[in-house]
């Protein structure tokens, strides 16, 4: 029973002993995955590490340098301990900021330790060998994977450097060669050769440092992009680009180069000329340049644009070449430009300088505000003159324009009583105008235009003008009422002469008718009067003729007559001889009156009847012959007359 149970118990000791064993073989093994990094570490039984090293590379007790690759190894567990560490994934918008806690010590005056040749700090022992330093490292791990130990290599992750668009990046260094005395622009890392370095915008810090970079601000700038700048040697700021608006120019003061050295000389004497103005450019103040790698004022401003300009190495001084209005007003004033007012917002407000009215006295005592509009120009080529001069536009409104046109009003006021004062605005701003072209020619400034906005008069100045003024515009109502009245009367007696105009043209064109036709009659008056007269001369002529020829043929007719009635009567009166002694005389008488009466030379009825008595005969025979008589007498009277008629003739 004995020997079964001391049987059991050995076979038990042997399981447990085999079962260290295997323990022990086992906690020796260990896998290293795909992405992990397995760093040794030795406990025992190896040499100490010299003082101040922490790494172990040649076997010592300690953290050992060399890592593991992905794969199974087994070292004595005692002896060794396995530690397993994820590789360092360094994504596409990041860095990887690498710090040594083994190496060398860094040189005096240095801030990173330079970049050796260990496969990206992959390698520890390559790292140690190649005298690699303890500290920061200018070296930085660009986006990827990287198996590195990170007991000896601290890595922190850091963003990568990005510049969007119508920004640039302004990069100070941290690390390099002190600045020179003078500077305040580090000068450009150069090769041995005494070419620029082509460090690719401050990503290669290690070229940097190795072509003599400069510490502080660098003068070449950051575009738009992604940049793995190292943050431990360079500090980058992100600055918008310079924008110099329409209507200006930029005049740029050079900050690169050196220090520029005067001779040390004593105050200047009074010019003695007795002006506002003094010379334009003092020797001092004249530091126009060309170069643009030397300290002072850019000769030529930049033109309106975009400009990736360092803020630092220049400074842009906007200078408006476009009219520049200056305000005098207590009404729609927009404020002084002053520093940190973007340009953007002066041109948005138009603008630019204002100032508050000017307060004047005029010769009777009275006090004016004079609401004044000033444009100004400066040329483009003159624009580093004012800067040069001035330092700043306002400064040259504040210093010489403004002073001038308050001056200028001020004295113009004091010559004239308040009411001629406002009368003569017109002359006053022309005048203003002209003095200001004058003066302002001599800083280089153009004066375009003045114009006087409103004069503010005092109150009871203005009622008294303005009741005078009313009275004068009665008065000239009044005339012009009268004159209206006057031109109403012309008016309607025209109207009326229009109303009438019809007849008087009838009476006028009846006129003009009957003078026409009384011409005509009196020319027809004249005609018939020469006509009558010339018929009246040839009809006397004609009568005369033809009384004589009457005459004669009268006298031949009434001898013809007088011998044919001689002839008739001769034979008449035989005739009637002979009847009277054939029937007798009573017979002869009786049938001569019925041959009268058949011819109808003796009327049967009588003109005249007498009446008498019942059976009178002897009535009707005393009225036959009667009427005879009458007859008788009545043929010669008409003989008589055609004898006198003839006669006349």
């Amino acid at each position: 029973m004995a020997d079964i149970l001391g049987m059991i118990g050995w076979t038990s000791l042997s399981f447990v002993a085999l079962f260290i064993v295997l323990l022990f073989i086992i906690r020796g093994f260990c896998l290293i995955g795909a992405n992990q990094v397995g760093i040794l570490t030795k406990n025992m039984f190896g040499k100490k590490m010299p003082e101040g090293q922490i790494i172990a590379r040649n076997g010592e007790i300690g953290v050992q340098a060399k890592t593991l690759m992905p794969g199974l190894y087994w070292r004595i567990p005692i002896i060794w301990s396995f530690d397993k560490v994820p590789v360092v994934t360094v994504d596409i918008a990041s860095i990887g900021i690498v710090e040594s806690i083994a190496g060398e010590p860094l040189p005096k005056g240095r801030v990173l330790a330079d970049e050796v040749e260990c496969n990206q700090f992959q390698d520890a022992e390559m790292f140690l060998a190649n005298h690699g330093k303890k500290g920061p490292q200018v070296g930085i791990l660009r986006p990827g994977t990287y198996r590195i130990n990170s007991i000896m290599f601290h890595i922190t992750k850091a963003p990568a450097v990005r510049i969007h668009e119508n920004t640039i990046g302004i990069a100070v260094a941290k690390d390099g060669i002190p600045l020179p005395t003078g500077y305040v622009i580090a000068p450009k890392a150069k090769n041995a050769d005494g070419t620029e370095a082509d460090h690719k915008a401050y990503q290669n810090g290690q070229l940097f440092i190795d072509s003599n970079g400069y510490r502080g601000p660098q003068l070449d700038t950051l575009q738009p992009g992604i940049y793995y700048i190292n943050p431990n040697l360079f500090d980058v700021k992100i600055e918008d680009v310079a924008e110099v608006l329409p209507g200006y120019v930029a005049v740029i003061r050079s900050n690169v180069g050196l220090e520029l050295e005067r001779t040390p000389e004593g105050p200047t004497g009074a010019t003695g000329e007795g002006k506002l103005c003094g010379p334009i450019h003092e020797d001092v103040e004249k530091i126009l340049i060309t170069d643009k790698y030397t300290r002072g004022i850019w000769r030529e401003p930049i033109a309106p644009g975009k400009y990736n300009l360092n803020a630092i190495a220049f400074s842009a001084y906007q200078v408006p070449t476009s009219a520049v209005t200056i305000d005098w007003a207590s009404e729609g004033r927009i404020g002084t430009e002053v520093k940190g007012v973007k340009p953007t917002e002066a041109k948005a407000a138009g603008v630019l300088y204002s100032f508050d009215p000017l307060k004047v006295t005029s010769k009777d005592g009275f006090q004016l505000e004079v609401n004044v509009r000033m444009v100004i120009r400066i040329q483009p080529g003159n624009a580093a003159y004012i800067i040069a001069r001035f330092g700043s536009v306002a400064n040259l409104i504040d210093q010489i324009v403004h002073p001038l046109i308050d001056s200028s009003f001020r004295n113009k006021a004091g010559e004239k009583k308040a009411i001629d004062f406002f009368q003569s605005r017109t002359d006053l701003q022309t005048e203003a105008l002209v003095h200001a072209k004058d003066r302002f020619a001599e800083y280089n400034v153009e004066a375009q235009n003045l114009l006087i906005a409103y004069i503010d008069i005092p109150k009871d100045l203005l009622d008294t003008q303005t009741k005078k003024e009313i009275a004068n515009q009665q008065q000239a109502q009044y005339d012009q009422e009268a004159m209206a009245q006057e031109k109403r009367i012309a008016v309607m007696e025209k109207s009326s002469r229009a109303d009438k105009q019809k007849d008087v043209i009838d009476a006028k064109l009846s006129i003009d008718i009957n003078n026409d036709r009384a011409e005509a009659k009196v020319r027809e008056a004249d005609g018939n009067r020469r006509s009558v007269i010339l018929q009246a001369q040839g009809t006397k002529e004609s009568t005369i003729l033809m009384a004589q020829g009457t005459k004669e043929s009268t006298i031949m007719v009434a001898d013809a007559n007088s011998y044919k009635s001689k002839i008739e009567g001769d034979g008449v009166a035989a005739a009637y001889n002979a009847q009277k002694e054939a029937i007798g005389q009573q017979n002869v008488a009786i049938i001569k009156l019925v041959q009268e009466i058949a011819a109808g030379k003796i009327q049967i009825v009588p003109q005249v009847l007498v009446g008498g008595g019942e059976g009178s005969s002897s009535g009707n025979l005393f009225n036959t012959w009667l009427s005879q008589m009458i007859a008788q007498n009545v043929s010669k009277n008409e003989g008589k007359e055609i004898k006198a008629a003839e006669s006349r003739v």
